[in-house]
């Protein structure tokens, strides 16, 4: 017996592949390409947006992070960081590694190295964090368009217009030095990463960092975000 088609998955593959075809393709177009009504249209693509399987800016759509994410969790990564690298400055800094990209307003972690037991075992079981809550994520907000940064803090600080400020002047900080040293999220209690961005193309597509949970970047923190930048191309 045959696979049957299911009305609603149909569209939704019929929509990323419409993404793809026409990036930048605004809600009508889209509807049009898929024959479908824009009013049923709107809420498939306000889903997909919502779990970083498209992404929205200026009211025009394109093929969001989530593909890739579910691409690098199967061994085949689109993020352009050479097999190895991770495990490679795991091993020079002495310090754990991640590898994190943005879907929705989440940091998720693709790949890490270095990793003792249980720090491996909570990465494998939280691989999505709020983009705020960590240091990867902040390098990540911070390299967003302005529209897309300010919807971030928005969700993120809904009720607190002097809390939104703070993260929106740590977001001018970051692109001003380049990285971001600071907490690394409830993952981690305690914590401490340095973070910095990986640029493919012109524009920043993910973020690397080393988290210490024993104080050893109180006094190297420059010099590993320059360490990290030089492996993974942090520097546009």
């Amino acid at each position: 017996m045959g696979n049957k088609h299911h009305r609603t998955v149909d569209r939704v593959a019929e929509l990323l592949e419409a993404a793809v075809a026409r990036p930048g393709a605004s809600l009508t177009e889209l509807a049009r390409m898929v024959d479908a009504p824009v009013s049923s249209v709107q809420k498939l693509v306000d889903g997909l947006v919502a779990v970083g399987y498209l992404d929205e800016s200026h009211r025009r759509y394109t093929l969001g992070p989530a593909p890739s994410v579910l691409s690098v969790r199967a061994g085949r990564p689109a993020v352009p960081v050479r097999p190895g690298v991770l495990g490679g400055l795991a091993e020079r800094l002495g310090l754990p590694v991640q590898l994190a990209v943005r879907v929705g307003n989440d940091a998720v972690w693709v790949d890490w190295a270095g990793a003792d037991e249980a720090f491996d075992y909570a990465l494998s079981s939280q691989v999505r964090r709020p983009l705020v809550d960590t240091a990867a994520g902040r390098v990540l907000v911070a390299h967003l368009a302005a529209e897309a940064r300010r919807a971030v803090v928005r969700a993120a600080r809904p009720e607190d217009p002097a809390a939104a400020l703070a993260l929106l002047e740590d977001f001018e900080r970051i692109r001003t030095t380049g990285c971001e040293t600071g907490r690394s999220g409830r993952l981690v209690p305690d914590a401490v990463a340095v973070a910095v961005p990986v640029w493919s193309e012109g524009r920043v597509v993910a973020a690397v960092s080393v988290i210490d949970r024993t104080g050893a970047l109180a006094d190297r923190a420059d010099d590993v975000a320059t360490v990290l930048r030089e492996a993974v191309g942090g520097v546009a």
